[in-house]
């Protein structure tokens, strides 16, 4: 920048000196990030006129491009810096789509003349403090006493003020209540700004404010599976300092010092949490947790983990051979001890642990898997019984956050239709929604000073997509968009006859089941359950689908008559979760998976239309279909990279394909020949390929561009659907003065 002359300015209780680069109140020094300095002195050189966009750009980003939301958290950061040092809130007035305008009286005054000359006196949007105050006290018109006798003068004198004061006090009450209703009803919403963090172009989550307030942790990924680290962001800054660049790395906690930034690095079996300087430098392994259970990696929860306040313990989430499930338990950095302080019942895992702002409780997450339905919880940080906060059974997002006080605890949650942050009582009640936050949103952060809230805003759009097969090994042209579903797509499943396809979506707000054409036209919801359905399964007679669903802590089976009605439940195992359903050729039976308590999640079939079940497999499986030969196949495990087969009545399980890559018991599709999987391996492009069961070899028929996943073959052979991730972004967006 060039240098200013000696010239200082003076409005409200400020005086700023360009020249030495400082901002004073009443006497003491204002802090302010570069930019913001040089956003206030743009805006008081030119107070009480507009000043465009690109002016803001020029001064302060002459040599690089950024966009309009750095300007206006730089803006909102200016605004916050004078609000919260005897300033007004309203000093700085936006226009919208052009730009900013200094509506405050500025006295510019040469340091070496003392001349003085005032800016934005005419300026009708100006605000003069000693204007406001004349408003404020305005002189009392006097009474003319002469007109009464003494005594009447006197006793209406006093009757006078008496109703005055009455008056006045009964103005003050009702003013009172007003304020005070409104503010408990609308606190939050009071001057909230929403801005995001940083305006970077890679997919931002897992926000974490430093004890200041003033920075932000972070994970930065492109596209949905490469991470690239641990970044942090000063609020109002530049550019976000990267910190580790390992694609495993996850979940950042500040410690209590600010002076570190702790996180988690899952390994191929288990995690380990390292420390490294917030600055910068190698980081180092502050615990470890290398023993896990296939349960719990099916289950999936992500290694978050809380650092108390006093720096002495690390909450995590661990799984414990006495329990066979994971629960919360602490860690002390001082003797490497690890104690659990949590005890979830069976089919139950505890995770996401937040400490409270006085380190006296920790709020987290307790799940029935499969399919992560959770609640919040909060337990006594030295243990004990743990007291439920929600009763949802619906999927969090993310763990926990506190606020400043320690009174409520704020989550994201679907639990009236699409996700959008919550927040609820520590000691119990009705949760109420976090205004001014839209939907689609996960991972809350409450920085613990300054009123701010950080949320991860998430934009993804799934599409199904075609391709006409020339033979079950080769592509007969290139792929594509059969349907755009305005709520994504999960686990198509064609219809018999080809001529229909069934599919989960949440375009209605929940969870439910839809059909459409096989051209795509004539989308149609078939449930309305308001609630977690999903893996819908046509029978072969193409009258019913049956599905999974989460009426209360656990998943059922229930069908779907396509010709209408209200769905119902197919007893299966009470006490159970029993998910992904399929048809019998026949009809008569319906596979199933389950699980209960400690189990493994193991293959039945249950007889249509009563219920009676009957056990497959001993060594686990998933997602059984039944093939044309007479086999079942199914999955090991929700996760497993290998596909297995079993006779229709169980007996010997044996391994048909082992796929690297494939990771989900959802990226595989039997077909009359063969099967089809999308996997994708270390530094490979995500790939479509055939499995043939005559000649036993993998032919790779498409590689892909985008994410894909889920898919499904025609009963003819001849085309094969899928998902495909089209639209996939995340952005971690800041809430400044959040109550």
């Amino acid at each position: 920048m060039q240098p200013h002359s000696k010239t200082v300015y003076s409005f409200g209780d400020f005086r700023l000196d360009p020249s030495d680069r400082l901002l004073l109140c009443n006497g003491e020094p204002v802090p302010l990030t570069p930019k913001v300095l040089d956003a206030l002195i743009l805006l008081v050189e030119n107070a009480g006129h507009l000043v465009e966009k690109d002016e803001f750009m020029k001064r302060l980003w002459p040599d690089s491009f950024v966009g309009d939301d750095a300007l206006a958290q730089n803006i909102s950061l200016l605004r916050k810096a004078l609000t919260d040092n005897n300033g007004a809130a309203d000093w700085i007035v936006t226009v919208p789509k052009r730009g900013y305008r200094l509506a405050v009286t500025v006295i510019e005054s040469n340091g070496s003349s003392g001349a003085a000359r005032t800016r934005a006196v005419n300026n009708e949007d100006a605000i003069a403090p000693s204007v406001l105050m004349d408003q404020c006290t305005e002189p009392n018109e006097p009474v003319p006493a002469a007109r009464l006798p003494a005594g009447e003068f006197v006793k209406g004198r006093i009757g006078w003020i008496l109703r005055a004061v009455a008056l006045v006090l009964l103005l003050v009450a009702a003013v009172g209540t007003f304020l005070y209703v409104r503010s408990r009803r609308s606190l939050g919403l009071a001057g909230v700004e929403v801005v995001p963090l940083t305006g970077m172009d890679e997919m931002e989550n897992g926000a974490a404010f430093s004890p200041d307030g003033n920075q932000v942790a972070f994970v930065a990924s492109r596209g949905a599976t490469e991470r690239l680290g641990i970044y942090t962001m000063l609020i109002g800054g530049e550019r976000p300092l990267r910190l580790t660049s390992d694609s495993r790395d996850c979940c950042p906690v500040w410690s209590p010092d600010g002076r570190a930034v702790a996180f988690a690095r899952s390994e191929e079996v288990g995690y380990t949490i390292y420390n490294v300087p917030a600055l910068g430098g190698t980081p180092k392994i502050i615990y470890t947790n290398p023993i896990d259970s296939p349960e719990h990696l099916d289950i999936g929860f992500p290694p978050a983990f809380s650092w108390s306040p006093g720096g002495a313990h690390l909450a995590i989430s661990s799984h414990f051979q006495a329990l066979g499930r994971p629960a919360i338990a602490l860690y002390s950095l001082r003797d490497s001890s690890l104690r659990p302080i949590t005890s979830p019942p069976q089919q139950f895992g505890d995770w996401g642990p937040a400490f409270s702002p006085d380190g006296k409780s920790i709020a987290f997450l307790r799940s029935s898997g499969p399919g992560l339905v959770d609640d919040v919880y909060v337990v006594s940080a030295s243990g004990g019984e743990a007291r439920r906060l929600t009763f949802d059974n619906r999927m969090i997002g993310g763990p926990p956050a506190w606020t400043p006080d320690g009174r409520e605890v704020v989550f994201a949650s679907g639990r009236a239709g699409l996700s959008t942050l919550w927040r609820v009582s520590a000691s119990g009640g009705t949760p109420r929604r976090v205004e001014g936050v839209g939907t689609s949103v996960m991972f809350p952060a409450v920085s613990s000073t300054g009123h701010r809230l950080a949320y991860t805003s998430a934009i993804w759009k799934q599409n199904l997509w075609s391709i006409q097969l020339a033979d079950p090994s080769h592509a007969g042209h290139s792929p594509e968009l059969l349907f755009a579903s305005k709520g994504g797509v999960g686990l198509p499943h064609f219809s018999e006859d080809g001529t229909k396809i069934v599919y989960e979506s949440a375009q209605s707000g929940y969870d439910e089941i839809w059909t459409v054409n096989r051209d795509g036209s004539g989308a149609q919801q078939l449930t309305f359950l308001r609630g977690g359905s999903g893996t819908p399964h046509w029978s072969y007679n193409g009258r019913f689908v049956a599905f999974d669903y989460r009426p209360a802590e656990r998943s059922e089976i229930f069908i779907a008559d396509y010709a209408g009605g209200q769905p119902r439940l197919l007893p299966t195992n009470p006490g159970a979760n029993n998910v992904v359903p399929s048809w019998s050729r026949d009809g008569q039976w319906v596979y199933f998976a389950s699980s209960r308590g400690n189990e493994a999640i193991q293959v039945w079939k249950a007889h249509y239309p009563d219920g009676r079940a009957i056990r497959l497999t001993q060594n686990g499986g998933v997602y059984p279909i039944e093939s044309a030969d007479g086999f079942l196949y199914y999955s090991k495990t929700l996760d497993s990279d290998e596909i297995w087969k079993i006779s229709l009545d169980g007996g010997p399980e044996s391994l048909v394909l082992k796929a690297p890559g494939l990771d989900c018991f959802c990226n595989w599709a039997l077909a009359p020949t063969g099967i089809y999987v999308i996997t994708e391996r270390l530094e490979q492009p995500r790939t479509i390929s055939f499995y043939d069961f005559g000649s036993k070899k993998v032919t790779e028929v498409l590689r892909l561009e985008k994410f894909a996943i889920n898919p499904a073959v025609s009963p003819d052979g001849k085309s094969l659907i899928y998902v495909q991730m089209d639209q996939n972004d995340r952005t971690i967006m800041l809430v400044n003065h959040f109550y």
